[in-house]
Formats: structure tokens, C-alpha cells, sequence
């Protein structure tokens, strides 16, 4: 059990006086302090395919889960805790609550609103990559919180987080405690990663014939815990929380060897109020290989009235690794991906790029495995080719990723590919690598146009850093416009639509924006 020795209480959202009766309860509560750590709604799918919205709220190991209610009229919904097989010090309580209603967490010093989980968002807001590795302990990550502040502002109907929520828990090197030579010591090794980073191993990123090393090992010095979690996203995050519902993908730092065991408490939509499984991370076994140690999350989709969102968890999916056992894995993704989708136009969201760029490109010098990391997702192009289809769902219009440490477009005009749009940019250190701007490379095999940042951008002679969150308008047919912005740069990053007709396929850099080498 880790000791939770610092504690922010956070002030309630209370519900706004809709009537005399909630003036009265709101006038009631309006000084008390509710002790909770973050209050929020997750959405997912059902093991029956329905769409599901689960209330959850973060709270003292001492303390009762409170109850959900409707706002007006309601009868109060018992709240269960989640399992907390990783010994968190901090209860996660939940609920399933309905779509297109307004609903309430009830504690004995207040009511807190939560957001309603609407069938037919229109306005949707895109983070990826937002924890914060320089910051210091106890305070909120930022840019992060200023970006979430600024989306929260906006008053949206859904947030879509691409990972990589934890940062400040999972830096790439862990103390393990051994006893050699007669004597404890302290070994300093990376723990798995999935390949990003590492050397190429047999298991991506495992050397082979060497231990599976996990931050969740008994002998690690850096277990997953709540302070971490709290301090890269549950105050930096907190209003944008209470704003809109979420839906989340896992990135390659809540992997089961570094902060997982949080995301799989805190985040991940599996619940046993549905009668399915909550997952959780597998105790790590030094003596197996990744297969054994890593969890796969199924596919789910959200369908809404006009647009589906389909969530794979490609946090395993080595960047620049095909030969390897985890690419079959990912052929049963896709190919269960195939009969998950509808007819519904739908986004596929998942943390590493499927399509992704980092170095630069010309028709001269395609995009291809010869350089390693020149482009990803090796591993999962490789799977789309063990299909019959070799392609991802014809409905899949959009992909959603984070991963690259910066905003990029690849967009395929003329293909039937869906574009793949990276929004990794929202709080953590931003890459300088290149690409730069605009390029026009091949990637996959098929002509593409790339529009990436940097790590800084000019705007009328001021340089500013390139962070930024995405707003996307959504229409009833499906199709959709969308601005990369940030509060503290006075223009509009980068403009997208649906079209592909703009001059970098689906994006072009906003006004007066430019991105040099």
C-alpha cells in the first residue's frame, strides 16, 4: 500500500439553480468541500455492442462511494468501487448512468454535476500526450492544464484522449533491487516499452534471453501510484473532466510494465456493472516474455447518431518492428475491426500512428522500413497487408493517433486511405525532429502530403511553442472541420476538413503560421 501523503481536495462543480429548490441545495452546499479528486464520465461499448456511459468519481480509501441521481426527478443509483488489485490509495467509484440526461454524484457535503453523454455530439475536442516529465511534484502538468482549461471553456460535447496520460511515473529507467555477491543492489535498466526507443529484440524492445522488467516488479523502486496520476492529469484536467464526457485509448506509457495498472483503475471502460471483466495488468514475470506480461484491450466502438468511433489499443504495437509475435496479434485487430464497424461514417482512434512521418521525404525517398522509425506503424501496416482486404474498414473515414510528440497531418489524395491526423502535442516536451511543414513523400506504398510542427512555430515574428489541442466540428453528414489551437497564440495553428482539397491534403497551417527547419 503506498501512502498518499499529499492530498489536493478539490472544490465541487455545484449544480446551477435551475429552480428554487436546487437555488436552495446549491446555497446549501456552496462552501463545502467535497472530497473527491476528480469526478467524470467514460464512455465505451458493452459486452451486448450497446454504448455505455460510466460515472466515476475518485475519493478517499476511507470514505463510502456516494450515489448518482438524475438531476431533476431522480432516484439515487448505488455507486460500487472498482477492484484495486494495484493497492492505490484512492477508492474509484462508478455507475452506469443513461445517455442524454443530466446527472448528479451525491455526497453528504454537496451535489456535483456531471457532463451529460450525449448521442449526437456535434463539437469534439482532441488531446494526446499530455503529461508533463520536468514538473514538479504536487503541481498540475502544464501546458496541459491550460490547454484542458481552454477546451473546457468551450463548452464541447465529447474529449478524445489519444494516451499517454502519466509522464511524471514513467521515465525510462527504474531502480531494481538485487542480491549479487552476497550483498542487495541497485540496478538501474529501462523497463519494456513496447520498441519505443529501445533496440530491436525478438519481443520488441526485450532482449531476448534477458528478464521482463516492469516498474510493477516488486523489486522496482517506481511502482505506479496515485500521486502521479494525480498530478499529470486529474488536476491538470479537472475542468475539462466535468465538461464533456471521454472516450480514451492507451498509449505506450500505461503499458502493464509502467503506469497501466492506473489506466486499467482509473480510465479504461471494461466495468463489471456490465457483467464483463475489469482488466488488469498481470502480476510481471521476470522469467516470460511481452506476450505474457502485456494485456491486449479488445476493440470497442461508440456509435452516436452520426458518426462512429472505434478505439484499437495499439500500445503494444512496436513502432518500427514487423517481425515479431504481436504483428498477429494485430492482424486479429484489424480483422475484428472489420465486423465492429457499421455504415455509419466512423474515426478509428488508437494511440501510435498507423501512418506517421518522422523524417523528411521526397518522391525520391519513399517513407519506407529501410530507415528505422522513418515511418510508423510498421508493425500495423504490416498486419493491414496479412488481410484480404489489406486495408482498414472502408467506413473508417479519419484516424485519430498521438504518439509523435507534435502535430501531423498525413493525408492520401486520390486513395481511398483514410488520412491519419496526430494530436501528440498537448503538453508533453515537443519534438524538434523532422519533419518540418509541408512534404510530399510516399508512405505505405501511396503518394502522401505531410503537414507537421516542430517544437516552436513563427507567427508575425514571435515564436511561440507549437503545443495545441484540437476542436473538431462534426455535421450530420459525417463530415467535419477542425482548428489546432492554443489559448496563448493569438491565431489558429493549423485548419482541416473533411475535403481534402486543401493545399497539405487535409490540413494546412493557419494564418500567417510557419514552421521552419
Amino acid at each position: 500500500m503506498h501512502n498518499n501523503s499529499r492530498r489536493h481536495h478539490i472544490k465541487p462543480r455545484l449544480i446551477p439553480a435551475i429552480t428554487l429548490l436546487f437555488a436552495a441545495l446549491a446555497s446549501m452546499h456552496a462552501s463545502a468541500t467535497v472530497a473527491s479528486y476528480g469526478s467524470y464520465v467514460i464512455l465505451g461499448e458493452a459486452p451486448s455492442g450497446d454504448n455505455i456511459a460510466i460515472a466515476r468519481t475518485v475519493i478517499d480509501t476511507n470514505q463510502t462511494c456516494p450515489t448518482v441521481s438524475e438531476v431533476v426527478g431522480g432516484s439515487d443509483i448505488s455507486m460500487i468501487s472498482r477492484d484495486n488489485p494495484n493497492h492505490f490509495s484512492v477508492l474509484v467509484c462508478e455507475a452506469l448512468i443513461e445517455f442524454d440526461k443530466s446527472y448528479q454524484i451525491n455526497f453528504a457535503s454537496g451535489a456535483v454535476l456531471l457532463p451529460m453523454a450525449k448521442s449526437n455530439p456535434e463539437n469534439i475536442l482532441v488531446y494526446g500526450d499530455t503529461g508533463c516529465s520536468h514538473c514538479a511534484a504536487g503541481t498540475a502538468a502544464e501546458p496541459f492544464k491550460t490547454l484542458a482549461d481552454a477546451g473546457a471553456a468551450k463548452n464541447a460535447d465529447l474529449v478524445l484522449h489519444m494516451g499517454d496520460y502519466n509522464y511524471r511515473g514513467t521515465s525510462g529507467k527504474t531502480f531494481f533491487s538485487s542480491y549479487q555477491d552476497g550483498k542487495w543492489q541497485q540496478l538501474e535498466e529501462y523497463t519494456y516499452d513496447a520498441g519505443d526507443g529501445e533496440s530491436l529484440g525478438e519481443h520488441c524492445g526485450q532482449v531476448p534471453g534477458q528478464p521482463f522488467l516492469s516498474q510493477s516488479a516488486s523489486n522496482s523502486n517506481r511502482p505506479d501510484i496515485w500521486e502521479n496520476w494525480q498530478d499529470d492529469l486529474f488536476l491538470p484536467a479537472d475542468s475539462l473532466m466535468t465538461s464533456a464526457p471521454w472516450i480514451v485509448a492507451r498509449g505506450n506509457h500505461e503499458l502493464c510494465s509502467r503506469a497501466g495498472p492506473g489506466y486499467f483503475y482509473f480510465l479504461d471502460h471494461n466495468t463489471r456493472l456490465t457483467g464483463s471483466k475489469q482488466l488488469s495488468c498481470p502480476i510481471p514475470d521476470a522469467g516470460k516474455d511481452a506476450e505474457h506480461n502485456t494485456v491486449q484491450i479488445p476493440n470497442y466502438v461508440v456509435s452516436f447518431e452520426h458518426l462512429d468511433i472505434a478505439v484499437i489499443d495499439s500500445a503494444n504495437a512496436c513502432d518500427n518492428s514487423s517481425q515479431s509475435p504481436f504483428t498477429k496479434k494485430y492482424k486479429k485487430v484489424f480483422s475484428e475491426l472489420e465486423s465492429a464497424v457499421g455504415e455509419n461514417p466512423a474515426w478509428l482512434m488508437t494511440h501510435r500512428p498507423i501512418y506517421g512521418v518522422e523524417k523528411p521525404g521526397s518522391q525520391a525517398v519513399p517513407c519506407t522500413s529501410k530507415n528505422d522509425f522513418s515511418c510508423i506503424n510498421q508493425m500495423m501496416q504490416a498486419a493491414l497487408k496479412q488481410l484480404k482486404s489489406k486495408s482498414l474498414p472502408a467506413a473508417v473515414e479519419l484516424i485519430f493517433t498521438g504518439h509523435m510528440h507534435r502535430f501531423e497531418s498525413v493525408s492520401f489524395p486520390g486513395s481511398k486511405r483514410a488520412p491519419n491526423i496526430v494530436v501528440g502535442s498537448s503538453g508533453v516536451s515537443l519534438s524538434s525532429g523532422a519533419p518540418y511543414g509541408a512534404n510530399t513523400t510516399e508512405v505505405d506504398g501511396e503518394k502522401a502530403l505531410v503537414l507537421s510542427t516542430s517544437n516552436s512555430l513563427t507567427l508575425n515574428g514571435v515564436q511561440y511553442p507549437s503545443f495545441g489541442y484540437m476542436s473538431v466540428s462534426v455535421a450530420e453528414d459525417g463530415s467535419w472541420q477542425s482548428e489546432l489551437l492554443n489559448p496563448e497564440i493569438p491565431e489558429v495553428i493549423v485548419t482541416c476538413n473533411s475535403e481534402q482539397k486543401l493545399g497539405s491534403g487535409v490540413c494546412e497551417l493557419g494564418k500567417g503560421i510557419s514552421v521552419e527547419h
